[in-house]
């Protein structure tokens, strides 16, 4: 009898690496090409990475990718010497992937907008980096950039001040910052970036309800739809045996925390694989855990 374990680990490892190099091409090139073909012609800043970038660069006559890569691996350096080894891992790809893709957009010279229009411009930045951080979460993954910075502080200093406060606030000067550099229409627009920002990165993640939800499913075909959820939809998913009253049947209940999204695509298969099924569907405020786009327990004050 053949042992097919060792082959069917390798695909799954293959298929799982080419997943997680897509994640990282996506999220970086969205953010690189926002960057160089939108921000950069049209005289606009954002906070974050780029925001201290596009000062740097204003005082600085030096590339705008390689003083980005700079910023990058000292981000990285100060979160291994703080957080470990573990936290690096979620920001090593991106931290590398972000500036190449930024000097490949830089020799292609493309410049999205015909002509100088900031508000335009502070939309497109917006969803571009909405997206790129948003797929880039989904994957586990981050850039490395003030969110990271955010976290060393929490745990370092602010241990009782949520991590998106620390980095509302560290955007927010790097923000203000801009304004005196440039002027006050510059740090305006970059507001109007980052708020529509928030809202791409929750609507990728999330769908656009921007929530997690409860799936609860009773089914004569636990195993086919449990293997479903976990392999496809890439969502955890627990069981119980429950008894009905009137039957006094007892059979499997499944449950996944997924995204409005998501839950659609399992019931599209429920209702194929067993049309007699019964789904309850309940809204999630708050969501702990290790599962993708989920919050660390660690961090309960950060809601």
């Amino acid at each position: 009898m053949s042992d097919k374990s060792a082959p069917d680990a390798g695909g799954a490892k293959a298929k799982s690496f080419l997943k997680n190099a897509l994640i990282v091409i996506v999220s970086a090139f969205f953010g690189s090409s926002v960057q160089i073909c939108v921000m950069i012609p049209n005289g606009m800043t954002s906070g974050g990475v780029p925001g201290i970038a596009r000062l740097i660069t204003h005082f600085v006559p030096v590339n705008y990718s390689i003083v980005y890569y700079g910023i990058s691996m000292v981000i990285v350096i100060v979160v291994a010497l703080t957080m470990g080894r573990a936290e690096v891992g979620r920001i090593i790809a991106l931290a590398f992937a972000y500036p190449i893709m930024l000097y490949l957009c830089e020799r292609t010279g493309f410049v999205l907008l015909s002509e100088n229009d900031p508000l335009l411009a502070s939309v497109l930045i917006g969803v571009f980096y909405g997206i790129a951080t948003g797929v880039g979460y989904i994957g586990g993954f981050s850039s490395g950039g003030t969110d990271s910075i955010a976290r060393v502080l929490k745990y370092k200093v602010f241990n009782y001040v949520p991590v998106g406060n620390i980095q509302l606030a560290i955007d927010g000067t790097i923000i203000l910052i801009s304004a005196f550099v440039f002027n006050t229409n510059v740090a305006l627009y970059a507001l109007i970036t980052a708020f529509i920002a928030a809202r791409v990165i929750s609507a990728v993640m999330l769908g656009i309800s921007g929530q997690f939800i409860q799936f609860d499913i009773i089914s004569s075909e636990p195993d086919a739809i449990a293997d479903y959820i976990m392999k496809d939809i890439g969502r955890a998913v627990t069981s119980h045996v429950s008894r009905g009253e009137y039957t006094k049947q007892e059979r499997r209940t499944l449950t996944t925390v997924c995204t409005p999204r998501e839950s659609v695509l399992i019931k599209r298969f429920v209702a194929a694989k067993d049309p007699s099924a019964f789904a309850t569907i309940m809204p999630v405020t708050t969501v702990w855990g290790r599962d993708k786009g989920f919050s660390d327990i660690k961090e309960v004050d950060n809601n």
